[in-house]
Order: structure tokens, then C-alpha cells, then sequence
């Protein structure tokens, strides 16, 4: 990689552009060039632009710590290591950009961007973009940010740590390297080199053999852990297990005969409830058939009185029509009064407004001459008053000349007074205060006096709290040298202690073979708790869904039985619904009948009979029509009752035909379903019992092992206490393990301690003496800068004398300003008061002589006016005398606006009386109408109410019950029809359904019962099930003996299976964690730093040799990291690398820089550009010709050496240079000079 140019803008001291173009003279042909300038001019900044533009990234930025936070001016909050802090102060955007020979021999441009929203300064700021452009043809590479960093990674061949090692040399760090302890020095080997990876595949080694260990104990366990059975023992359980299926068989057949005799006696039971209840159910229905005979005379009187319904509820309304008549009479008769109360009144008010009318025609003729004398006086008042108008003019000017003269005269006098008293009050004051014409004099000079002394107090001020200063830092670094010393001592201390602690804890601890059995045995015991919980959920299903079949099986028999009874229901009901409709139709023949004979042309004919003449349909000359209609009317109300209660019946049995027959349909669909639920819960019970022995079988080929029996009674209690044993060894086995991490970083953390008190201590002591020589200093310039202060205070004493003490004053330079200038002020103003006195008197005289004047003129016009203000009172008082003082225009035309109000009231008073003569004649018509009607209304209706209270009299019906029966309606009679049929159906249900369950109980008591009943039987079933129950145990003991051998002859062949395939993966990783491996990586770590060491050790004598060919560097033998120096001038001494000088310390320094950057531009990689940063300051000027020499023999192997430093020598003996100037607070600029 070779640089071509850095350029950039407005980063850090750089302000503005700036552009180094190493192929434009005088760089282009300069193998070796100097970046100089004072310290923190910027010359730091071009390495800082390559690296923005190269990796986004600053080298100086990477030590700051990961967490710390700065916060900008303009609000931003950037970490410690952003690189966009180095966008300069107060601009709004910024880059920097780099031209560069890729590894492909390609030229390319890097550009780092960087700018504040909008690029305004006060702006937040933005992030970063990146650009890489091939400079051939102008091709753009990557596209987003990352993949732009990925491809100036490709074509740079440096990862930005490794650019930092192998282009901005390292001198400084192996500066820091040389000087470090052993501890030190290979963590700055590690930085420096990158090597920090060994640690980790050290520590990685050692963990992943310790985690193979582990693994292969446990499989060893697992093995000595199984315990099988020999051939003869494993025949004889084949043998007790075949036995114990027999007697399992046995026991099994026997429960099952039993319980079929448990089930028939259950059944009979069941009947004989069912027959108790129907009998109960049969009573309870005879007592309301009997209760509801009242009820049927009762519903015979509501239908009569019913069909009265129609009349009551007509009478209601006429009654109502009567009382709405009547309340329409007295309503009109009130009208009428009204209207004639009105008419009346519209006559009063005629008569008086016609009144009003004649009493205002009189008042305005009497009015009539008073208005022609106010015409009169009103002409003579307006020619006063143009009389005053005519002089009023004159007047004012007069007046206002007077005012004038008056004003200039007042003004005139204060003026002359005011100069008077302002002339004695200056000479009194220019009197008293005589001696502020000397300072007024000397203000000048003693002002520059009164400045210095201000100055050289502050700077005594400022030195005196600096003493201060320094004298409490003196306290305090003295009180923190002897805390630094003592916490060394208390860290040395602790650190021993917690080694011990360490030892003692790791002595105590289990080790990992040991942990991992117990972690072993408590997993496998863990595993069978979810196994048990399994096994009991199933149980549970297998006695939920028993439970269940035995409730559907007891629901089908009940649907049965229910089905039954519907059917012989259904069949009486299409019996007599056949009866009862033929019953229907000739009720309505007869009906039709009757209807005919009550018809309205049967009627017409009746009426036409006469006594004596014969009939013209049956001939009969006595006609006996009243009886006739009677008879007639009781049949047709009878053939229509008949008709209603045949209807109602039919209605009723159709409708609970259909119902029987859906709920007969309804009972098979319930059967049915019951039928394929029972099926169905059978088959779920069998699963849920397949399933309990499954989870059963489970959880005994895991119990087997762990030495537990899952049969034994007290299996879970035994199960949970080998649990909590084995979780008290886990948790005292992790406490000693814990306490063995907490002791190793409690001693790692005291030695750290221990380690940093001792560096403590050292600068501790280091600053106290820097106070102590600083303090010294402060002294002795503090005391110079007094007897300055004496001087000066001794000569402004000598010109204040007299005046004011100055010490006193807060501010003496602004005092001094304000009395000399006063003193001045007064003094001119004093001499020309003096001279303007004497003009002041003649301007008083004149204005009191043009007053007078003016008072003259003023009178005459004065007496005129008032003699013509009097003749208007006099006129004016006349004229408010009359009409009120109203004018006589607004008189008139109030007479005449009352006058025409009078006249317009008497039309509208005429006009109301004619309306309301009408109105009184059109309410008289209306009542007499209403009258009229109420009478034809009443009358109405008493004779409709005579002929409905014959009726009653006629049927001995009262009218309350035909009130009610209207009330109520034909939805109650047909209601209660309903209920009286219901309790009749009631009745023959329950004695058809008691008739069905004794038939069945009698049935049931006809099939075969069992030889056992009662105690007997239940006696037996509980032996039974014991014995079912002792041969299923023994069954499944023997099963499990059989099982558990299997699993412990298959598992042990596979186990030790397993235990050869982990040894043989393992076997790879043992062997590396033997090599390399450790729980820290220490071991790899060192012995890669080793080789590393050795290998910059032998690159960097390569150029120790052209820079100082005395010395050779190698490791020492007693120790990893110690280097030691060997002088070939003093016949190959062996030298720490300590005993060199600065100057030889630099030189090795360079010479390990220029190896490591050696190292890191191997494989292949060539790099054209080097930078080295300060250091040469500390070499005499043999060295540095040497250093330089060097430097100068690495351009000729082709690269490009830039040397960053301000050491004046550096200018001198290198021409070309790149000069970095501060031309403003920091702000710097860039220049080429060459020469």
C-alpha cells in the first residue's frame, strides 16, 4: 500500500480545506519529510484523517473507556471514542479523504464524511458515510457502509489495528514496553501483536476436555450402577409369572360372576323406585281430578256470561258518549258567557275612546296661542345670540394675546431666578471641593497608576490562592503518600490471606467426577416424577370414564322406559281424535241449523205473522213469537257453545298428537345417541386403561434404574425423599464448588489490588514532591509582585492627599472619572451662567411692559360682550316659561301624533264591539245544538241499558260476572278449557305409566335371580375384588422383575458402547488440553507470546544493527518475557534493558517498532508509507544521524518515511517538511516548505 494524498476539512486545529499531495513537489521525490509544529498545533490530525478515511476509526480514541460519554455544545452526546467529536468547533460539516496504490497496483480515493443536520452549527449531529472510488474510471465500490469498509479491508490488506502497527509505528508503546514489569509487558505484547486469541483457545481447550471427562464418568456410573439377574434366576420369575397369570385369570372370572349378580340386583331396585313413584305420581293427579269438578259448573257460567260481553261493553260506550254530551253542553254554555262578557266590554271601550278623541281636540285649540308668543321670543333670542357671535372672535384672539405675553413674562422671571440660584450653588461647590482641581489635572497619570496596581493585585490574588492551593495539595498528597503506603502494605497482606482462602476452598470442594454422579442420580430420579404424575392422570380417566358409562347406560334405560309411555299415549290419542272430529262436524250441522232459524230473513217473516191470520209456512193462526224467539236464541247460544267447546278439544288433541309424536321422535334420536355414547365410552375407557398400563409399564422400566419400586405402597413418599437427599448433596457439592470461583477471583482481584496500591504508592510519592517544588516557586514570585504593590500604592497616596482615601473605594478609576469630570462641569458651567445674567433681566423687563398692553385691549372687548350675554338671559328666561321649554316645532307635531293615536283607538274600538256582537250571536247557536245532542244521547242510552238489565234478569246472570267475563276475555275461558283437559290427560298418564312399571317389575321379577343377595352379596364382591387385586399385584411384580432384567441386558451392552465412542472423540481434545490447554490460557498464551517475542526480536536487530550496531537484543533465560541487552563494545555484556539511556531506549524502541510493522506486513503484503510519531527528542545528535540514516535506507526499498515531530534539530537536518501553524486559538494551517 502506498499513500498518494490526505486531504480534509474542518477537522479538529484544521480548519477550512487542507490537502497534502505526496506526488506533487517537493514530497514526491522526498524519501524521508518532517511534520512539524508546536504541540497541538494538528499534526497528529493527518494521521487521524487516514484512518477516518481508511476504517472510520481514530487510534487514539480506542483507549477511552467504552461507557463514558461527552456532550457537545450543541447538545450532542457522543461516546468517548466517536470519531465524529473531531468535526472542529463551530462547523457544520466535515471529511477527510485519502488517495492510495491498492493491493491489486489500482489507484483509489477513500472519502469519510461527516456533517450536522442541514450543516448548520447548531445542528445535531449526523451520522457518517463512507465512500470508496476507483480513480481509473471512476467506478464506485460497495454500496452501504459496512460493505465499503469491507472492500478497503480487501484492497488495503490491514484490518485498522494492523494498519496502526505497520504504518503509524509503535514507538511510543514499546517505549512504555521496555519500561514495563513482566505482567505489564505481555499485556502491551498482547495489544501490540493481537495475540490475545491464545488465552482463548487455550481456555476453550480446557474446558471442552473437562466437559468429555465428565461425560465418560457419568457413563461409568451409569454402568456400575445396573443390576441384572442370572439364567437360574431369570427362570424362576418366567415361572412365577406364568402362575401368577393363572391365578390372575381365576380371580378375574369370579369378580366378573359376581358382579353380574350385583347388577341384577341393582336393576330391581331401580324398578321398584320407578314403581313407588308412579304410585305416588297416580294419587297426586286423582286428587286434582276431583279438586276440578267445581271448576267445570264455574266455566259453564263464564261462557254465558261472555256472550253478554258484546251488550256490556256497548253500554260502557254510550255511557261514555252520554257523559262527553253533557261535558259539550256546560262547555258552550260557558262560551256563551264569555262572548256576552266580551261584547260588552268592546262597547264600553267604543263609547270611551270617543271620549278621549273630543277631550284632545279642545286642549290643542286652548293651547294655540302660547305657541304663537314662544314663535315670537324664540325670533329675538336667535338675534342676541348673532350679536355675541359677531364679537366672540375678537374676544378669544384678545385673550389668547394676553395669555401669551403673561406666559413670556413667567418664563422669562424663571429663567432669570433659576440662573440666579444655579450661579451661587456652582460657587459654593466649586468652593468646597477646591482640591478636585489638582486630580482633574493629573487624572491621566493617575489613572495608569490606579489600572497597574488593580493588575498587580489580581496577579497577587491569583498567586496567593495558588499558594493556598498548593499548600493543601502538599497536605494532601503527603496524607495520600501515607495511605498509598499503607494500603500497599494492607493489599500485600490480603493478597496472601485470600491464596490461603483459595487453597482451602479448593482442598474442601468435590471434584468433577464426584458432582457429576450426583447430578447424575438426581436427573434420572427427577425424570420419574413427571412419569408417576402420567400414570395417576390416566388412572383418573379410566374412573371418570367408568363412571360416566355406568351414567349413560342408566340414562338409556330411562329413555326406554320414556319411549314406552309416549307410544301407548300416542295410540289413545289417534283413537278418540277420529270420535271427536265426526262430533265437531255434526255439531256444526246443527249449528248451520239454527243459524238459519235465528236468520235475519226468518226474522223479517216472524215479523209479518198477525193473531188470527194463518201462517204462510206451516198455516198455524196462533203464534206463540216470543216464546219462539227465545227458544231460538237459548239454542243457538247452546249449538254454539257445543260448537266452541268441540273445536277447542279438537285443537287441543291435534296439537298433542304432534307433540307426542315429536317427542317420540325426539326419544329415538336421544336412544340412538345414547346408544353410540355408550359404544363410544366403552372404547375410551379401554383406551384410557391401555394408556394407565402403558404409563405404568413406563415409569417401572425407569424405577428400575433407580432401585425403586413404583408398586410398593409408599413409592411417592420414598421418591420425594430420595429427591431432597440428593438435592442437599447437589446444593452442599455447588456451595463448595461456589466458593472455589468466589476465592479465585477474590485472589485474582488481591493480587490485582496488591499490584495497583504498589503503583499507587510510587506516584503517590512522585506528586508529592512536584507539590513541594511547585509551592517553592509560588513563594518567591509572590513576594516580588508585594514590593511592586508598595511602590505604586506610595505614589497614588501622594495625589489622593487631601481628597479621599482610594483604598476604600470600590472603584477608584471610576471615582477619579466622576470628580474631575464634575469639577470641570461645574466650572464652565459656572462662567457661562455669569455671563448670561445680565441678558436675562432686560427679557424681563421687556415682557412685563408687553403684559400691561395687552390687559388694556382686552377689557374694552370684554364689557361689550357681557352687556349682550345679558340680553340673552332675560330673552331666554321668557321663553322657558312657555310650552315647557320645549321647542315649537316638536309641540305640533306632538298634538298632532296624540290627536291622530285617538282618532285610530276609536276605529279599533268600533271595529271589536261589531265582532263581538257576532261572536256572543254564533256561541248562543252552538249551545242550543249541544244541548239538543246531549239529550238525544242519554235518552240513548238509558234504553239500551233497560233492555241489557232485562237480559240479565231474563238468563239470572249478575253483571259483574259479564264485566269480568269482558275483562277477561274468551283467551281466559279458552285457558282454563286447557287446564281442566290437562289435569284429565294428567290422570290417565300416570295410571298408564304406573300400569307399565309394575308390568316391568314383574317381568324382571321373572328372570333367573341370583343365588346371592343382599350382605351376603356384597360380602362376597369385596372378597373378590381383594383377591383380583392381591393376584394383579403379584402379576405385575413378576412382569417388572422380567422387564427390569431386559432393560439392564440391553442398556449395559449399549452403555459400554457409548463409553468407547466418547473415548475415542475424546480422545483428540484430551490430548490438546495436555498440550495447550488451562483454565486461564496462561500456558498457550505464553508459549505463542514466546514465539512471537522471539520473532520481533530477531526482526527488529535486523534494524538495531544499522542503528546502533553496540547492541544485540534477546530474551532472557529466566524469565517469559525479560529482554536483556548485549554490548558488543564491552565484549558482549549482558545489560537490562533498564540501565540504557533515553536516547538508547529510543533507538530500541524504533528498532522493535520497525520489526513489528515488519511482522505485520508479511505475507506478502508491501507497505510503501510510514509514519513515526515524536520520541527524537531524547537522542544526541550521533543518534539521530543514525535514526535518520535508517529511516532513509528504508526509502530506498521503496518506502515513504514521515517524521512527526518538534524538535527544532529534526526541522534543520530534514529538508522537505509539512508545517503545521497555528495562525488563531485553535486554528492551524498546512504548508509544504522545502529546504
Amino acid at each position: 500500500m502506498r499513500v498518494l494524498a490526505i486531504r480534509g476539512r474542518n477537522l479538529a486545529s484544521l480548519n477550512g480545506d487542507f490537502e497534502v499531495d505526496f506526488e506533487a513537489e517537493p514530497l514526491s521525490d522526498a524519501g524521508i519529510f518532517a511534520i512539524t509544529g508546536p504541540t497541538g498545533a494538528g499534526k497528529s490530525t493527518l494521521l487521524d484523517a487516514m484512518c477516518l478515511a481508511l476504517f472510520d476509526a481514530v487510534p487514539r480514541l480506542g483507549a477511552a473507556p467504552a461507557r463514558a460519554r461527552i456532550e457537545t455544545v450543541q447538545g450532542d452526546e457522543l461516546s468517548a471514542g466517536d470519531p465524529r467529536a473531531v468535526l472542529r468547533h463551530g462547523c457544520g460539516e466535515g471529511f477527510a479523504e485519502l488517495d492510495f496504490v491498492g493491493r491489486d497496483g489500482e489507484r483509489y480515493r477513500a472519502r469519510w464524511t461527516v456533517q450536522r443536520a442541514r450543516q448548520k452549527t447548531d445542528g445535531r449531529m449526523q451520522a457518517t458515510r463512507h465512500s470508496l472510488t476507483r480513480l481509473g474510471d471512476g467506478e464506485i465500490l460497495g454500496g452501504t457502509k459496512t460493505e465499503t469498509l469491507a472492500e478497503i479491508h480487501r484492497l488495503v490488506g490491514l484490518s485498522a489495528e494492523q494498519f496502526r502497527r505497520a504504518v503509524l509505528l509503535a514507538q511510543g508503546d514499546f517505549e512504555a514496553f521496555i519500561k514495563a514489569d513482566d505482567n505489564e509487558r505481555a499485556q502491551l505484547l498482547e495489544r501490540l501483536t493481537g495475540s490475545h486469541i491464545y488465552a482463548s483457545l487455550g481456555r476453550a481447550a480446557h474446558e471442552k476436555a473437562a466437559t468429555l471427562r465428565a461425560q465418560q464418568q457419568a457413563i461409568m456410573g451409569r454402568i456400575e450402577a445396573q443390576n441384572g439377574l442370572d439364567d437360574e434366576a431369570r427362570r424362576t420369575a418366567e415361572e412365577q409369572q406364568s402362575a401368577a397369570k393363572d391365578a390372575a385369570d381365576r380371580t378375574s372370572a369370579t369378580l366378573g360372576e359376581l358382579s353380574k349378580a350385583v347388577g341384577w340386583e341393582t336393576e330391581r331396585a331401580i324398578l321398584a323406585d320407578k314403581v313407588t313413584a308412579c304410585e305416588s305420581a297416580a294419587a297426586t293427579a286423582n286428587a286434582a281430578r276431583e279438586e276440578a269438578i267445581p271448576r267445570h259448573e264455574a266455566l259453564r257460567l263464564r261462557k254465558a256470561a261472555f256472550a253478554l260481553a258484546g251488550d256490556w261493553t256497548a253500554i260502557q260506550e254510550a255511557a261514555t258518549l252520554a257523559h262527553k254530551a253533557e261535558q259539550n253542553a256546560v262547555l258552550r254554555q260557558g262560551e256563551l258567557d264569555q262572548a256576552r262578557e266580551r261584547a260588552t266590554q268592546t262597547a264600553a271601550d267604543e263609547s270611551q275612546a270617543i271620549a278621549s278623541v273630543q277631550v284632545e281636540t279642545d286642549r290643542v285649540a286652548v293651547q294655540s296661542p302660547e305657541i304663537e308668543e314662544a314663535r315670537t321670543l324664540d325670533r329675538k333670542l336667535s338675534e342676541t345670540r348673532a350679536s355675541l357671535d359677531g364679537i366672540s372672535d375678537t374676544r378669544a384672539t384678545r385673550a389668547q394675546a394676553l395669555s401669551e405675553c403673561q406666559k413670556v413674562e413667567q418664563v422669562a422671571g424663571s429663567s432669570w431666578s433659576k440662573a440666579i440660584a444655579t450661579r451661587d450653588d456652582h460657587a459654593s461647590w466649586l468652593a468646597q471641593n477646591a482640591g478636585f482641581a489638582s486630580l482633574a489635572t493629573q487624572q491621566t497619570e493617575l489613572a495608569a497608576e490606579l489600572v497597574e496596581i488593580a493588575a498587580v493585585n489580581l496577579k497577587l490574588s491569583q498567586l496567593s490562592g495558588s499558594v493556598d492551593g498548593a499548600e493543601a495539595s502538599k497536605i494532601a498528597a503527603n496524607i495520600s503518600w501515607e495511605a498509598a503506603k499503607a494500603a500497599e502494605e494492607r493489599t500485600a497482606a490480603a493478597a496472601t490471606s485470600a491464596r490461603n482462602i483459595l487453597d482451602e476452598a479448593k482442598a474442601s470442594a468435590p471434584s468433577e467426577v464426584e458432582f457429576s454422579v450426583v447430578l447424575e442420580k438426581r436427573d434420572r430420579l427427577g425424570a420419574l416424577s413427571p412419569l408417576l404424575v402420567d400414570w395417576k392422570h390416566h388412572e383418573a380417566q379410566v374412573g371418570a370414564c367408568r363412571d360416566l358409562l355406568a351414567r349413560l347406560r342408566s340414562n338409556f334405560g330411562e329413555a326406554k322406559v320414556e319411549r314406552e309411555d309416549l307410544v301407548t299415549r300416542h295410540s289413545e290419542v289417534n283413537s278418540s281424535l277420529p270420535i271427536l272430529r265426526a262430533q265437531l262436524q255434526e255439531a256444526r250441522r246443527a249449528g248451520e241449523l239454527a243459524e238459519a232459524a235465528s236468520g235475519e230473513a226468518a226474522m223479517q217473516l216472524r215479523a209479518t205473522l198477525e193473531e188470527g191470520q194463518a201462517c204462510p209456512v206451516c198455516g198455524a193462526t196462533e203464534h206463540a213469537l216470543s216464546a219462539l224467539d227465545s227458544l231460538l236464541g237459548m239454542q243457538l247460544r247452546e249449538q254454539r257453545d257445543r260448537i266452541a267447546d268441540l273445536e277447542a278439544s279438537s285443537t287441543s288433541e291435534t296439537a298433542e298428537e304432534a307433540a307426542l309424536a315429536a317427542r317420540i321422535q325426539s326419544t329415538d334420536k336421544s336412544i340412538n345417541g345414547l346408544e353410540l355414547d355408550i359404544e363410544s365410552q366403552a372404547t375410551a375407557m379401554a383406551v384410557a386403561n391401555e394408556k394407565a398400563q402403558a404409563a405404568f409399564a413406563v415409569l417401572s422400566e425407569k424405577c428400575s434404574l433407580t432401585g425403586l419400586d413404583p408398586a410398593e405402597p409408599d413409592f411417592e413418599i420414598t421418591l420425594e425423599s430420595a429427591l431432597a437427599t440428593l438435592d442437599g448433596q447437589r446444593s452442599t457439592m455447588t456451595e463448595a464448588r461456589t466458593a472455589v470461583t468466589i476465592a479465585q477471583v477474590a485472589d485474582e482481584k488481591a493480587r490485582s489490588d496488591w499490584e495497583e496500591s504498589r503503583r499507587a504508592s510510587g506516584v503517590a510519592a512522585q506528586t508529592l514532591r512536584d507539590i513541594e517544588q511547585e509551592l517553592s516557586s509560588l513563594l518567591e514570585r509572590k513576594s516580588h509582585i508585594t514590593e511592586t504593590r508598595d511602590r505604586l500604592a506610595k505614589s497614588i497616596d501622594v495625589r489622593f492627599s487631601g481628597t479621599a482615601d482610594w483604598r476604600q473605594l470600590a472603584d477608584p478609576i471610576g471615582w477619579l472619572d466622576e470628580q474631575a469630570g464634575a469639577w470641570r462641569t461645574y466650572f464652565a458651567d459656572h462662567s457661562k451662567i455669569v455671563e448670561a445674567i445680565p441678558g436675562l433681566e432686560r427679557a424681563v423687563a421687556d415682557a412685563r411692559a408687553e403684559t400691561a398692553a395687552a390687559m388694556v385691549r382686552f377689557d374694552e372687548i370684554e364689557s361689550q360682550a357681557k352687556a349682550w350675554e345679558q340680553e340673552q338671559i332675560l330673552v331666554t328666561n321668557a321663553r322657558s316659561r312657555l310650552l315647557g321649554g320645549d321647542t315649537v316645532e316638536s309641540v305640533v307635531a306632538q298634538n298632532e301624533a296624540v290627536l291622530s293615536q285617538s282618532r285610530q283607538a276609536l276605529e279599533t274600538a268600533q271595529t271589536a264591539a261589531a265582532l263581538g256582537r257576532e261572536n256572543q250571536a254564533a256561541s248562543a247557536a252552538r249551545k242550543e245544538a249541544a244541548d239538543q245532542e246531549a239529550k238525544r244521547v242519554v235518552q240513548g242510552h238509558l234504553d239500551r241499558q233497560g233492555r241489557f238489565h232485562a237480559r240479565l234478569a231474563e238468563l239470572a246472570i249478575e253483571e259483574e260476572a259479564v264485566a269480568d267475563a269482558a275483562r277477561e276475555g274468551q283467551t281466559a275461558i279458552d285457558g282454563e278449557v286447557e287446564a281442566l283437559a290437562a289435569i284429565d290427560r294428567a290422570f290417565n298418564n300416570a295410571a298408564a305409566v304406573l300400569a307399565q312399571r309394575q308390568e316391568d317389575l314383574i317381568r324382571h321379577d321373572q328372570t333367573d335371580p341370583p343365588a346371592l343377595s343382599g350382605d351376603a352379596l356384597a360380602q362376597a364382591v369385596s372378597e373378590a375384588k381383594q383377591a383380583d387385586e392381591t393376584a394383579q399385584k403379584a402379576l405385575q411384580d413378576a412382569q417388572f422383575v422380567l422387564r427390569r432384567d431386559d432393560e439392564v441386558r440391553t442398556q449395559t451392552s449399549k452403555l459400554r458402547a457409548e463409553l468407547e465412542r466418547e473415548r475415542a472423540a475424546a480422545r483428540v481434545w484430551l490430548a490438546l488440553d495436555e498440550l495447550i490447554g488451562d483454565a486461564t490460557g496462561a500456558r498457550f498464551r505464553r508459549f505463542a507470546q514466546g514465539l512471537t517475542l522471539d520473532r520481533l526480536l530477531a526482526h527488529a536487530n535486523s534494524r538495531l544493527t544499522d542503528l546502533k550496531p553496540r547492541y544485540e537484543l534477546q530474551r532472557a533465560p529466566s524469565g517469559d518475557m525479560l529482554i536483556q541487552v548485549i554490548d558488543h563494545d564491552m565484549a558482549g555484556e549482558i545489560r537490562g534493558v533498564h540501565n540504557l539511556s533515553g536516547g538508547e531506549r529510543f533507538l530500541v524502541s524504533l528498532a522493535l517498532a520497525l520489526g513489528l510493522a515488519e511482522m505485520s506486513t508479511g505475507r506478502g503484503l508491501k507497505i510503501e508509507s510510514l509514519f513515526i510519531d515524536e520520541g527524537f527528542g531524547a537522542l544526541d545528535g550521533a543518534s539521530l544521524g543514525q535514526a535518520l540514516s535508517v529511516l532513509e535506507h528504508l526509502h530506498a526499498t521503496g518506502r515513504r518515511v514521515g517524521v512527526i515531530s518538534h524538535v527544532e534539530e529534526i526541522k534543520e537536518r530534514i529538508p522537505v517538511k509539512i508545517e503545521v501553524t497555528p495562525v488563531a486559538r485553535g486554528c492551524s494551517e498546512l504548508t509544504v516548505v522545502s529546504g
